[in-house]
């Protein structure tokens, strides 16, 4: 019953535009971020390859893609959570209290690692995906991956394009916070740290 129950939730989310869905076991997670709830249903979508090789060029997009797919990842949770609680499944998309970063559900999904640009870096689409999540009680059979040692080595190439020096260039560890990556103020989301990473790069080919 349960991989079945896996089954449709992950085809009806995937006919939504996303390209990858992962039920994680929310116990692996911070106890005051997931509140008793048993199962992180995450997903995502990556940038286009176009769009991502636009801006390497220092072109203008036709579209703000990444807006767009951030409203829409957004909105599907909303929808994801309602259709869950109409099945008798307690369901939400964020808590009043404590941080739950899609990048820390997708960490211990198995998805990538964290790069020393604080983003996720996955195999297939480098940092180039935005995710959606819903928190549930529904009986999904769930996973858990214990989160990934970076791979980017002696590679600075996000550190050296970060021309307002947003970046440490630290290498991140399960201990590491936010303020030890990076110094936020700085950081004008221009976006060169996720275009100019070297697996982005080679998605976007």
């Amino acid at each position: 019953m349960t991989c079945n129950f896996n089954e449709i939730w992950e085809q009806h989310i995937k006919s939504k535009g996303t390209d990858f869905v992962c039920f994680v076991d929310a116990s692996v997670l911070p106890a005051d971020a997931v509140a008793g709830y048993t199962c992180v249903v995450l997903f995502g979508k990556a940038l286009s390859k176009d769009y991502i090789n636009v801006l390497r060029a220092s072109k203008k997009p036709k579209t703000k893609e990444i807006l767009n797919t951030e409203r829409k990842m957004d909105s599907l949770a909303v929808k994801i959570a309602n259709k869950l609680e109409t099945e008798g499944y307690s369901s939400i998309t964020k808590l009043k209290f404590g941080r739950l970063p899609h990048k820390t559900v997708a960490l211990n999904a198995g998805l990538g690692f964290i790069g020393k640009n604080n983003l996720l870096v996955t195999e297939q689409y480098g940092c180039a995906v935005l995710f959606g999540k819903v928190l549930t009680t529904a009986p999904f059979e769930v996973m858990s991956k214990t989160p990934m040692a970076p791979l980017c080595d002696d590679c600075n190439i996000c550190v050296d394009v970060c021309q307002p020096n947003a970046l440490r260039g630290a290498t991140w560890n399960v201990t590491a916070k936010r303020e030890d990556m990076m110094v936020r103020k700085n950081c004008i989301l221009c976006l060169k740290c996720l275009l100019w990473c070297p697996y982005t790069e080679s998605y976007a080919k």
